[in-house]
């Protein structure tokens, strides 16, 4: 199993925005010399929720920093970028990197960072779909041009062409049971967020459906699964109740921030004004709802780390045990969110020497498991969950 990390860059009103790129560089360079897979650079803008409104500019720098981690976008947010634009900056970055990309896309949540570019929210998924095209011919590296309802491209052909003249690995953020066919239809493998191991593996059972129905060889269903990727929150510890009191002060920071910034034109006045405002479309980094983080680590009976939404939180073994769950559902990539809300830095540190030192070795040990192999039981119904089973939660 592969270990990457998530980079959101939350900019918490201690640090300035220098010690905030300066603490996301650090986490690079532990990932690069540590034995982590990938770094995933999520889409944000304007605001101390994620400083990285420029993906592509990071990725490059990343990819400038690094020689053997491979490079993510978790996701782009393909509607507020012109499509051949970003295929541009796509294919830079694979060169860069030497080949090392792989490109999620997603449709977006905030009605803040929407309202800033002038893009109706109501808009989002049929310019992804659009978009999505735009950019898959754009990097084909051969002529093409396209006529749609958001864009317009006379005939063109991509420069640089793509890295040794093919299209990066694309993934898809999916939320739903649409989302879902969408990907089974083009051959993509899927980007989860914050969901319980229960409804993974209820959507890994409906992609392998769609798949199936479409007429896919169940080898190649096994193939596109096994490229699926997992994001989870990460804090590790010597003691879970340490790791979880983190876990839950940082989740506090982040919800109340979402709050004050991804909400709805029109609450508080002046959609885009970053103070002010707590009501309506307020979403976490992947798109799911303030709620699903702060009302169960608030509950009163919340007695371990299983009630943080999409949570590895606890000791390295417990840590160890939830991956193995995943890891029997045929998911071989999981994304790390180490830094989130206002965790300080020291304790993110920790957790991600504590999974170089005695998660990933372990995890490096393990013998290989074929993607087909999931017990029935859990991949239809995902009855081994224990990590969120009452939480929900949805991509960006």
């Amino acid at each position: 199993m592969e270990i990457g990390i998530f980079q959101l860059l939350p900019a918490p009103e201690a640090l300035s925005d220098r010690e905030v790129i300066e603490q996301a560089l650090w986490e690079v360079d532990c990932a690069e010399a540590g034995g982590f897979g990938s770094v995933w650079i999520t889409e944000h803008h304007l605001s101390s929720f994620g400083l990285v409104g420029a993906p592509s500019v990071y990725a490059a720098a990343v990819a400038q920093r690094t020689q053997r981690v491979r490079i993510g976008y978790a996701i782009a947010v393909l509607p507020l970028h012109h499509p051949l634009r970003l295929a541009e900056e796509i294919a830079w970055v694979g060169h860069l990197s030497r080949g090392r990309l792989l490109v999620g896309v997603g449709p977006g949540f905030s009605p803040y960072e929407f309202g800033a570019f002038g893009v109706p929210l109501a808009e989002r998924h049929a310019r992804l779909e659009e978009g999505s095209a735009i950019l898959r011919a754009a990097l084909s590296g051969e002529p093409f041009s396209y006529a749609g309802r958001f864009w317009n491209v006379p005939p063109v052909t991509l420069r640089p062409r793509p890295f040794q003249g093919c299209a990066p690995p694309f993934l898809r953020a999916s939320s739903s049971v649409e989302s879902l066919r969408e990907a089974a239809r083009d051959g993509v493998p899927v980007m989860f967020g914050l969901a319980s191991t229960a409804q993974i593996a209820e959507r890994i059972a409906a992609y392998r459906a769609c798949a199936a129905d479409l007429g896919r060889p169940a080898a190649e269903i096994d193939r596109q699964v096994a490229e699926f990727r997992v994001l989870r929150r990460v804090v590790v510890a010597a003691g879970e109740d340490d790791a979880l009191a983190d876990a839950r002060q940082a989740l506090r920071w982040e919800a109340r921030t979402a709050r004050r910034v991804h909400r709805a034109a029109g609450d508080a006045g002046v959609a885009g004004n970053e103070t002010g405002g707590t009501s309506g479309a307020a979403k976490l980094a992947d798109g799911s709802d303030p709620a699903d983080g702060v009302e169960a680590v608030d509950a009163a009976d919340a007695a371990d780390a299983a009630e943080v939404a999409g949570g590895l939180v606890g000791t390295p073994r417990e840590v160890l045990r939830e991956l193995a769950t995943l890891r029997a559902l045929g998911i071989r990539h999981v994304i790390a969110w180490l830094n989130y809300g206002d965790l300080a830095f020291a304790k993110v540190r920790r957790s991600m020497e504590m999974l170089r030192d005695q998660v990933l070795p372990a995890l490096a040990a393990e013998e290989p498991l074929d993607p087909a192999a999931a017990p029935a039981d859990l991949a239809s119904a995902g009855r081994m969950d224990r990590s969120t089973s009452r939480s929900r939660s949805t991509s960006a």
